[in-house]
């Protein structure tokens, strides 16, 4: 490998780990390095395209998805605060339920303001990333976001959609979006099989910024103004869903995200 791409030895080795770490290879001492015919699927929390949609591109891997409600109305309380919006304010909400290759791993709940209603309600074919149609619509590009994640025991009715026992762990995964005006335009809940899709967080080094009252505020800001604080990991590290058996865990990531 090294004489074929002319890079080092060092650089072969980080790669391979890598690789390995996601799941995509195994390493056998004495036999060698072997590609996994079957992976877990991966979701990049930072990532800008949606449900894991880079790693599903890069992979090949199919995501599907069924429509289960779309509609325009007032959005609950908890999407009102994360939108910035005043309680009882109007929007669109989808809710959808996403499988790769065929297995069932993600039920979620998207609500977007009233501005970006009508582009996310169009959606005529359910495999489209909403992400990109609200690009490609109203011209709304993830410019940040935050993401939350916990373990919880399903209920029934998330059970039934997921389809797993009542009380099984899966990750709780709540989040807002926004644009690189730092204008909110998604939010979601989305509740996902770990079992099935495994999370990863890309550990960086930089400012973060978040809208605070229509102003953009660093992460040296949210600290308290110490210089030191400004320069953190946009992520912290990621955590087994083992956590699951343990209790809940929150994980946050300001980068961008959907």
């Amino acid at each position: 490998m090294c004489d074929y791409w002319g890079i080092s030895r060092t650089t072969v080795r980080q790669a391979l780990l890598r690789l390995d770490q996601r799941g995509l290879i195994e390493r056998r001492k004495g036999f060698g390095t072997f590609v996994h015919r079957t992976a877990t699927g991966v979701w990049l929390m930072q990532s800008s395209e949606g449900f894991f949609q880079d790693e599903v591109d890069r992979l090949g891997r199919t995501v599907t998805s069924q429509i289960l409600r779309a509609e325009a109305g007032k959005l609950p309380e908890w999407a009102c605060e994360a939108l910035g919006m005043p309680l009882g304010a109007s929007g669109a909400t989808l809710e959808r339920l996403r499988s790769v290759d065929g297995d069932i791993a993600l039920y979620v709940v998207n609500h977007v303001p009233k501005f970006a209603a009508e582009a996310a309600l169009a959606m005529g074919d359910p495999n489209e990333s909403l992400y990109r149609r609200l690009s490609q619509r109203e011209g709304l590009d993830a410019g940040g976001g935050r993401r939350s994640v916990q373990a919880v025991a399903v209920d029934d009715r998330i059970a039934g959609h997921l389809q797993m026992e009542p009380g099984a762990p899966v990750a709780l995964i709540e989040s807002v979006t926004w644009d690189e005006k730092l204008r909110p335009f998604d939010c979601y809940r989305a509740w996902l099989r770990t079992d099935r899709i495994r999370i990863d967080v890309d550990v960086s080094v930089g400012v973060a910024k978040v809208p605070v009252g229509g102003q953009a505020r660093s992460a040296a800001s949210r600290s308290g103004g110490r210089s030191r604080a400004a320069r953190r990991p946009a992520a912290t590290s990621t955590r087994s869903f083992l956590a699951a058996q343990r209790g809940d865990h929150t994980d946050r990531n300001d980068l961008p995200e959907a």
